[in-house]
């Protein structure tokens, strides 16, 4: 009998610590806050959701705003098993106050005299590659995705490491189009013709790139990132993506340690020498010895690599897009850098590079930030709450993580409407800063509409970044340190871009609107056909 008691009493204990691991194993919601109910019950959480989205090839993200819009919400949480919940922040307003006006609540140049002039050569060497395209092209419309990965990589590479880097992609694919006749470019496509070019070479790092990003991608989409990260990095294409992106920089590294020790002008050519710089001023500063080899250096550079070569490229893409789906606007913008540079209009010939800095064009302004805000590079960017936070309302403890969405409710569709007295006094003080909803604007907020951006000042109109919701290159002291690099490339592309070539309108079946997913958002194609514009 008292063997039986034991055994009783075994079972009654076992059952009673799987219970105690079930119910820690379960979601903790945060009191209050917006959730899912079923997914409050079950381990796994809101997973069976994104298993869902994912079945019917629909973009993870797209769930966060169906989450909100469910809700009624502008502050929602996701249930993870075996985690905190993920807090999701729809309302621009709310976003831009915590990023920028409460960024102590979230855990933490020289572009004109260096970048300009050297993306200047870079993009008029590109222009003479279009060029030459439109002419082999005959008229058809041809893909443009590689082209202008490489031009961005040209750009960034030369930033951040120097003229001289290596030879440009654009040189390369240049000479290989010289030997090209009309007659050898391949027709294809379907119901429409199109050019198909050969495809240029990719660089060692820009592939690199790719695979890396494919992993960071796994990673951001696990219900166990963790796991995820360390599972990834086993791979043997990851494992020689890193060996090669770590190497690369460094070598980069220490040319440019042995550059500043042989003295000389103080003034810095690229990303790595002002870098180099500023470790060896906070070497003397703190008393110690300076660590260029270190992996701070190294992942901050191939940092600014990374996120310009991508942002900037999925920007592009939409770009010219853009200009051939919407011909007013394209003409509006034409029209206005001719108004802008009457010199170089009336000698018949492209601005310079210090015409350019030095113009102000309200309309280029506009159409790249209406195009940054109807595509945005990135979905959302996640923060981590340095202590416990009022969001609207809710108390989000110390720890978790909360997502600013970059596009949906409030950018590019209609918000969920917010208490103000639920706000902070920050951003209740903010209110009067431009509409903090598009929906509210003048303009639909799905329509690309450049003038949104646009404010009548006497007799002339400025452009005004502060008209409504953006935060494509997140906010405040915590912002996107490449945010000045990326403006001042754009604006010289499209210039020259729009200078030089009429965008035009492609046939129906060629707009594809297809979207790829990632760590940046992009096309699936972006397909333009060609007009030299004849400045003679």
């Amino acid at each position: 009998m008292a063997g039986l008691t034991a055994i009783a009493a075994a079972v009654a204990a076992a059952a009673l610590l799987l219970r105690s691991v079930y119910l820690w194993l379960m979601p903790k919601p945060i009191p209050g806050l917006p959730h899912n109910q079923d997914s409050a019950g079950r381990i796994s959480g809101d997973v069976p959701y994104f298993a869902e989205y994912d079945k019917a090839a629909r973009f993870r993200t797209r769930f966060f705003y169906d989450l909100v819009v469910k809700h009624k919400s502008a502050v929602v949480q996701v249930l993870l098993p075996f985690s905190r919940p993920l807090v999701i922040v729809a309302d621009y307003r709310e976003s831009r106050d915590l990023m920028a006006k409460r960024s102590k609540e979230l855990s933490r140049g020289y572009m004109n005299n260096v970048s300009a002039p050297v993306s200047h050569v870079a993009i008029s060497d590109f222009i003479r590659l279009w060029k030459r395209k439109a002419a082999l092209a005959q008229g058809l419309p041809f893909e443009t995705v590689e082209d202008l990965e490489g031009l961005t990589y040209n750009i960034v590479m030369t930033a951040v490491f120097g003229v001289g880097y290596e030879e440009s992609t654009t040189t390369k694919y240049s000479k290989l189009l010289e030997d090209i006749s009309e007659d050898s470019i391949n027709l294809g496509g379907s119901s429409a013709q199109v050019a198909n070019f050969p495809s240029p070479e990719t660089p060692a790092l820009v592939k690199a790139l790719h695979v890396l990003n494919v992993s960071i991608t796994a990673v951001l989409g696990s219900v166990f990132p963790k796991l995820s990260v360390f599972i990834e990095n086993l791979k043997p294409k990851a494992r020689q993506a890193l060996k090669l992106k770590k190497d690369s920089v460094q070598t980069q590294i220490d040319a440019a340690v042995k550059r500043a020790a042989k003295g000389g002008s103080s003034e810095h050519k690229s990303a790595v020498d002002y870098v180099v710089s500023r470790e060896k001023t906070a070497a003397v500063e703190e008393v110690r010895e300076p660590k260029y080899d270190g992996m701070h250096l190294n992942d901050m550079l191939w940092g600014y690599i990374a996120g310009g070569q991508d942002s900037t490229h999925s920007t592009l893409c939409f770009i010219v897009k853009y200009l051939g789906a919407h011909q007013e606007a394209q003409q509006k913008l034409r029209s206005a850098l001719r108004s802008a540079y009457t010199e170089p209009y009336a000698q018949k010939r492209e601005p310079t590079i210090e015409e350019i800095l030095r113009t102000q064009v309200p309309y280029l302004d506009a159409f790249i930030e209406e195009t940054l805000r109807l595509r945005s590079p990135a979905g959302a960017i996640t923060k981590e709450t340095a202590r416990d936070i009022n969001v609207l309302g809710h108390i989000i403890p110390k720890g978790t993580t909360i997502m600013f969405l970059l596009t949906g409710p409030t950018f590019v569709q209609p918000g969920v409407p917010v208490d103000d007295a639920k706000r902070s006094e920050t951003s209740q003080k903010a209110s009067s800063e431009g509409v903090g909803d598009w929906s509210h604007n003048d303009f639909p907020a799905e329509d690309f509409r450049p003038e949104r951006w646009l404010q009548l000042e006497g007799e002339a109109f400025k452009f005004n970044n502060n008209a409504g919701p953006f935060i494509s290159f997140s906010s405040g002291p915590r912002g996107c340190w490449g945010k000045r690099l990326a403006y001042l490339e754009l604006r010289m592309i499209v210039t020259l871009l729009v200078w030089n070539l009429e965008f035009l309108k492609l046939p129906a079946e060629l707009e594809d609107p297809g979207l790829t997913e990632g760590l940046f958002t992009k096309p699936q194609s972006s397909m333009i056909e060609l007009r030299v514009i004849d400045m003679e």
